[in-house]
């Protein structure tokens, strides 16, 4: 199926097509979103080989429920209900019937963790490794769920070590994001004093993990509602929900990467933080100050580092691609190859998307953050947990442990003495040929470094070179430090009297 294509246009807003639309004299149903889940329908749409023309479908595709893509196969899945299909014949797109709707039914949850099963999980590691974890309830959601973190390590609560944080499920249908986090704590509780390399890891540093950010939209998944993407926002008696992955406060609407309409599965909310899943974790990670993070989704078969708005500079962006291949050449996909992940930014492989967690945690707390979405179009949002769930979870396995292992083998680190905290800010800078390059901070729309505790304790993965460190106090500049990262090394500065 597919209809006469319409000149292209430079705005990508859902209210442009429609407008567009009425202009050729075709009915178009004014919103697919206010529709109900169990009234939507999932769509494979075909995609132009032509960069521009395929960038242009990508980001007119958003404006709807847009579930995944396969970059191989040219292929988005989106979810409508057919009484909207004319907008896509309006855009001259071609489409079928998805595969995906197979899954939309709750049989296909049950052995998927649900948030109860999730906290007793939880509760279950932390019993069974009493000194190597702290169960933590870091906020409430909505409907009063516990969000809950684990804290792994052989020092718990010793923040002068680096942090390493893992979260999943921001969006609730996205399943299999939970159980590769649970995994993960599992493997690295199960191996520590057998496997050399994670009882290293456990001694010199803390892991972090979230795996349900969204419990109340988990809630709506298991019980019939197997499309449902956002949290669960009740206004005047009725169902809406904010799409939690675009409430941060970084970039919050800043690039017509959400939207403003309550009913759409991109709502941002009425205002930035706005929901009590973001605070809690905007909370953790501000108290916790990690090194680094993966925000765990679904699906794709990407890597995704900031920023999420295409006019934004990311001045540590050599360091995130670096990271982002080593961790590719780990990854195995759902068709047992290595080194097949699409790596970049959301609007190089994907659409703008603004006030996600990624932005922020790099924008505003310093940590090199990136999002993955695991599985790929063929296995969607919910695969069969016999075939694919044990499958899945291993071979995630290389990348996030690819992740701990270069985050803590190779950077800068230093015990900082002589101040408050809260006063003392740092930035750091890459020397090249007697020039100082932009690095992880001098953009002044990022924010400089905090030390990661109250201690004074810092930690930076940087990629080898020269390196000037400028530690300052309301903004007036107190000391700067010439260091050297060679490669696979950690530079000890040690004490530094400020």
């Amino acid at each position: 199926m597919n209809g006469t294509p319409l000149p292209l246009s430079r705005f990508f807003s859902l209210q442009n097509i429609i407008l567009t639309a009425v202009a050729f004299g075709i009915p178009v149903t004014l919103t697919n979103a206010a529709f109900s889940e169990a009234e939507k329908q999932i769509y494979s749409v075909e995609l132009a080989q032509e960069p521009n023309q395929r960038a242009y479908q990508l980001e007119t595709l958003s404006n709807f429920d847009f579930l995944g893509i396969s970059e191989r196969e040219n292929i988005a899945e989106v979810a409508l209900p057919p009484s909207s299909l004319t907008i896509l014949d309006v855009l001259g797109l071609t489409y079928k019937n998805s595969h995906l709707n197979q899954q939309l039914n709750t049989e296909a949850l049950d052995e998927y963790l649900s948030p109860e099963e999730v906290r007793n999980e939880l509760s279950q590691l932390a019993q069974s490794y009493p000194d190597l974890t702290e169960l933590r309830t870091i906020g409430r959601s909505r409907r009063d769920q516990p969000i809950q973190a684990l804290v792994i390590s052989a020092a718990p609560n010793n923040k002068n070590q680096p942090t390493l944080l893992f979260n999943a499920m921001h969006h609730a249908r996205e399943v299999m994001t939970t159980e590769v986090v649970v995994h993960m704590a599992q493997v690295l509780l199960s191996r520590y004093g057998q496997n050399a390399e994670i009882t290293e890891w456990l001694n010199t540093a803390r892991i972090i993990v979230v795996p349900q950010v969204n419990p109340d939209g988990n809630n709506l998944v298991h019980t019939g509602r197997a499309l449902w993407r956002k949290n669960a926002w009740e206004d005047n008696g009725r169902l809406y929900g904010v799409d939690l992955n675009r409430n941060y406060p970084a970039l919050w609407g800043a690039c017509n990467g959400s939207s403003i309409v309550k009913s759409s599965d991109s709502y941002r909310g009425p205002n930035p933080k706005s929901e009590p899943e973001t605070q809690a974790m905007v909370e953790l990670v501000t108290s916790e100050r990690p090194v680094a993070n993966i925000s765990y989704h679904s699906f794709s078969e990407m890597i995704l580092y900031p920023y999420g708005c295409r006019r934004e500079k990311n001045p540590s962006l050599d360091l995130f691609k670096s990271l982002a291949a080593s961790m590719k050449e780990a990854l195995i996909d759902d068709s047992g190859r290595t080194n097949t992940y699409s790596l970049g930014t959301p609007p190089e492989l994907l659409y703008e998307a603004d006030g996600t967690d990624a932005d922020w945690q790099f924008r505003e707390a310093g940590v090199i953050s990136f999002a993955y979405e695991v599985n790929s179009r063929r296995l969607g949002f919910q695969p069969s947990y016999k075939q694919w769930r044990d499958v899945t979870v291993g071979r995630q396995e290389g990348g996030w442990q690819t992740l701990i292992r270069e985050t803590l083998s190779q950077g800068v680190k230093a015990q900082l003495k002589g101040f408050r905290p809260d006063e003392i800010h740092y930035r750091i800078n890459q020397l090249k040929n007697g020039e100082k390059l932009e690095f992880s901070a001098n953009d002044p729309s990022v924010l400089p470094f905090k030390p990661r505790s109250a201690e004074g304790f810092l930690f930076n993965s940087l990629l080898p070179g020269s390196y000037e460190m400028t530690m300052s106090r309301n903004d007036q500049e107190l000391q700067a430090i010439q260091f050297t990262v060679q490669p696979g090394e950690v530079t000890n500065l040690g004490v530094i009297e400020i």
